[in-house]
């Protein structure tokens, strides 16, 4: 791939749970679920290998998971731990290159265009990789390398766990004819059931069918994302972030969900990600954005730019929950929900403009931060949110 735009995708593979079987031998080559309490509309966050062979998956109900796999071992999440294991990772990432672009807490896209003289071509710069992070983390990785962001995104899910998939320059059009409907990342379980309803039951149909029949059977959104999606042609919804310095998270769910309990439950995880990456990078910001993500492809989203640092993950989570509330048009169905900060700066920066600072934000700033500090130091989240355990008290 030499002369050629790089990119790798890169996916801990069931991180949340990978990293309990690490740290408690005793969970190792057993179905872990990580997430609520089953009587409390407890939600599965992830769950091992093992867990999903019985058709587990996240965002899943956890009384559903357990009825499918009733011997399976049910553990609550522990964010600041996933965090810190996060940013290990995240940094080795930032030894292979400039341009790392962290969208989740466990996986990130990376630009290695003119890295072969350094690392060599994509395949060893991959699995130089792949074994740094086993050998400085104990945790596996999946990568997909191509020319663009998304067939690398697709690319790194298809020999999971601890995998590696690498689509050469021009073979990006094949490599996505070769594709199951359901492996096209985007076309989450009802544009699949849409499209097989209008006769367009594989990759090869769709690309047979001309744009404009397209747009007149599914809109503009989908129609436009699926004739460049089935070429190898990134869509763009990828992307890097915006120009101003921002941070951002987002999940793809394993199906469309409607709860919104199971969104905000997730939305919550986000929140306190992003204020985690606030803390550690000692950063601070005032604009929220939530996306959203519909069934039909349709995103949409909506921000708010508040007079005072955001101080603390509850009061992110606050913002991000009543801006979801306000955008979403609850008669459809989820496939992706996102959070950022925008015109984030050095914390002190901020500081120095707040003449008359808020007293009561200043101590919940500084209560945040101590927490932080003592979870840094045990190596795990001593304070947590009784969302991510199923409970209704706020704090635990």
């Amino acid at each position: 791939m030499s002369a050629q735009e790089l990119f790798f995708h890169v996916d801990l593979d069931a991180f949340f749970a990978s990293v309990e079987q690490l740290d408690n031998q005793a969970l190792r080559g057993k179905p872990v679920i990580v997430g609520g309490d089953p009587s409390k509309r407890g939600v599965v966050s992830t769950c091992s290998y093992e867990a999903r062979t019985f058709g587990v998956h996240s965002a899943m109900p956890m009384a559903q998971a357990l009825r499918l796999c009733p011997q399976a071992i049910v553990v609550q999440g522990r964010m600041r731990r996933y965090h810190d294991k996060s940013r290990e990772v995240m940094h080795i990432f930032s030894s292979f290159s400039p341009d790392v672009q962290q969208i989740s807490v466990d996986e990130a896209f990376l630009d290695m265009s003119g890295t072969e003289r350094l690392f060599g071509n994509a395949e060893k710069s991959a699995r130089e990789l792949k074994k740094r992070v086993t050998e400085e983390t104990g945790l596996t990785v999946s990568v997909g390398a191509a020319p663009n962001r998304y067939v690398a995104k697709i690319a790194s899910a298809l020999s999971k766990p601890n995998g590696l998939v690498i689509v050469q320059p021009g073979e990006e059009e094949a490599f996505m004819l070769s594709l199951r409907l359901k492996d096209v990342w985007g076309v989450g379980e009802k544009s699949r059931e849409r499209l097989i309803k209008a006769g367009l039951s594989t990759v090869a149909l769709i690309h047979d069918t001309p744009e404009p029949l397209l747009r007149a059977l599914f809109g503009d959104a989908l129609s436009a994302f699926l004739f460049q999606a089935v070429r190898g042609i990134d869509p763009g919804i990828l992307s890097g972030e915006t120009a101003n310095r921002s941070i951002s998270a987002e999940h793809t769910f394993a199906h469309d969900i409607r709860d919104r309990n199971i969104v905000e439950t997730l939305l919550l995880e986000l929140s306190q990600e992003l204020s985690f990456r606030l803390l550690d990078e000692d950063l601070s910001a005032r604009t929220v954005t939530v996306k959203i993500r519909y069934d039909d492809f349709r995103t949409v989203s909506i921000q708010e730019t508040l007079k005072q640092d955001i101080v603390d993950s509850a009061e992110l989570f606050e913002r991000a929950r009543l801006l979801f509330r306000k955008k979403d048009e609850r008669e459809k169905e989820i496939r992706l929900i996102g959070l950022g900060l925008s015109h984030v700066q050095d914390r002190g920066a901020t500081e120095q403009l707040d003449l008359f600072p808020d007293k009561a934000q200043k101590k919940r700033e500084q209560v945040e931060k101590a927490l932080h500090a003592l979870t840094k130091k045990r190596g795990k989240r001593m304070v947590t949110r009784a969302r991510l355990i199923g409970g209704d008290r706020r704090e635990e």
